[in-house]
């Protein structure tokens, strides 16, 4: 009895010392785990301050000519900065090769053609000063698009002077790269000169509300030293997006309008009124004459009188999610002596982004941008697309055969020996069906399907024929590359 005491007793015990063992060791282990973090906190500590060194350090050489200060990048375009915010100097350029197929193509052959072919440079210097110039070299001749110099120091009231695009009309506000359609509507026709030289004010007083107001030469980008009047151009634009004002998501409901006036000296100048083509860029269809007899020599598209030119419009986009409705009127007006003569033009259209992206994100003081796919053409997708329809009615039923010599007298010469557009008309309407698949940010191929119908028959003689139609039909496609 006493011995199996004794076992009982020595079991106590030695369970006892083999838990104290075991305690010791744990306290033992914790220590070491403690010591392990309190090294490895200690290290990520010198290594924070050290990369806290370096970056201070590489930020002090930024501004400096030693070292490596500048760093470049590409979001949407080429990028050199030195980082202090003192300059940033941005490469932008475009390519768009197209092709047209017209039927008939008596007119206008079956051709490749490159429209635009672009490359700029946008220096940026402390922050709130910029430069931008920019050529199209697509023709024979290279030529000035933008040459201007902005102050950006108000959001409210940005300063623009040189040779710009004033802005006027939604379509040609927003940029040729984003466009829902491969070329803009017959609205656009109607006012002028993409591009002209003076001085704009424009900013975002409010957010969802944009303004601009420009005194311009009127002309466009033609040589100030042959100007024949101190008159400029004053023009004047307002919108704004009533859902962002409102608050509501994904959504724009864009609404605006523009009104421009001015006399430029336009007696007996050629191109005063706007010639009448096919969106297509096929048959032009609209166009008139100055005789010799009231022009002194013949004259396209000009009045024998100084005019003063009136141009206004509206405009209107509604977008939810991935569908947008946007249409536009425009109308010019021009004010002879005893005689008035007017232009309009509308169109209406619906753009929808199958692969789903928002309208509402690509919108921004007071146009639509760059489209940016869910996901970009590749392995893991297929890039954006987009399906759309276009209604565009062209009137300039004020030009007529019969109005006076010099007064706006529209083409009609069936008679006529050399080749192009004999007979004319005054009226056209059009239909589009487009698609636009946007493999990444940067890269995107359309077609469009272009059917016109005019509302007379329209003449033209080619190598020693005449022919007559009443209609044109076009496939354009079109692959761009811009940064």
């Amino acid at each position: 009895m006493t011995r199996y005491r004794n076992l009982k007793v020595g079991a106590v015990l030695a369970l006892l010392m083999g838990n104290a063992q075991a305690d010791e060791l744990v306290e033992e282990r914790v220590a070491q785990l403690q010591k392990m973090l309190e090294q490895q906190q200690w290290q990520m500590q010198a290594m924070a301050e050290e990369l806290k060194a370096l970056q201070q350090n590489r930020a002090d050489d930024k501004g400096k000519s030693t070292g490596a200060p500048v760093m470049a990048s590409f979001k949407n375009g080429i990028t050199f900065e030195d980082g202090s915010g003192n300059w940033k100097m941005a490469i932008n350029g475009r390519i768009q090769a197209d092709y047209r197929q017209y039927s008939p193509d008596a007119d206008a052959a079956d051709t490749f053609s490159l429209r635009r072919a672009r490359l700029g440079g946008t220096l940026t210097f402390y922050k709130d000063y910029v430069v931008r110039v920019e050529g199209e070299y697509a023709s024979s001749n290279t030529a000035l698009t933008y040459g201007y110099f902005d102050i950006n120091k108000f959001a409210a009231a940005r300063i623009r002077m040189g040779q710009f695009k004033p802005f006027y009309g939604l379509e040609r506000t927003m940029s040729t790269n984003f466009l829902d359609f491969q070329e803009r509507s017959w609205a656009d026709s109607l006012l002028g000169s993409t591009y002209d030289r003076g001085i704009m004010v424009h900013g975002v007083p409010y957010n969802g509300l944009y303004y601009s107001l420009a005194y311009i030469n009127g002309s466009g980008t033609s040589d100030e030293n042959n100007a024949r009047e101190d008159d400029k151009d004053v023009t004047i634009r307002l919108a704004g997006n009533i859902a962002q004002l409102a608050g509501w998501k994904d959504t724009v409901v864009h609404a605006g309008g523009w009104w421009a006036r001015g006399d430029q000296g336009s007696r007996r100048l050629a191109g005063v009124i706007p010639a009448g083509q096919t969106q297509a860029r096929g048959v032009q269809f609209f166009s008139t004459t100055c005789s010799a007899a009231a022009c002194g020599s013949a004259t396209a598209n000009a009045f024998d009188d100084s005019v003063e030119r009136t141009r206004g419009g509206g405009e209107l986009a509604l977008a939810y999610g991935p569908v947008k409705l946007q249409g536009e009127y425009i109308r010019t007006e021009f004010d002879g002596p005893d005689y008035e003569r007017n232009i309009q033009a509308w169109y209406a259209g619906a753009l929808w982004n199958v692969t789903g992206e928002s309208f509402a994100a690509i919108y921004k003081d007071s146009v639509f941008g760059r489209l940016i796919p869910k996901n970009n053409f590749g392995a893991n997708g297929w890039g954006a697309l987009q399906l759309g329809v276009r209604y565009s009615k062209f009137d300039a039923s004020d030009f007529k055969t019969t109005n006076a010599a010099g007064t706006g007298v529209l083409v009609n010469n069936p008679g006529g020996t050399s080749d192009g557009v004999l007979v004319t008309t005054n009226e056209a309407d059009a239909w589009i069906l487009g698609a636009n698949w946007i493999l990444n940010p940067n890269v995107r191929m359309v077609a469009n399907y272009v059917h016109t119908r005019f509302d007379t028959p329209v003449t033209v003689r080619s190598n020693g024929r005449n022919d007559t139609f009443k209609d044109e039909d076009a496939l354009t496609l079109r692959a761009q590359f811009d940064f």
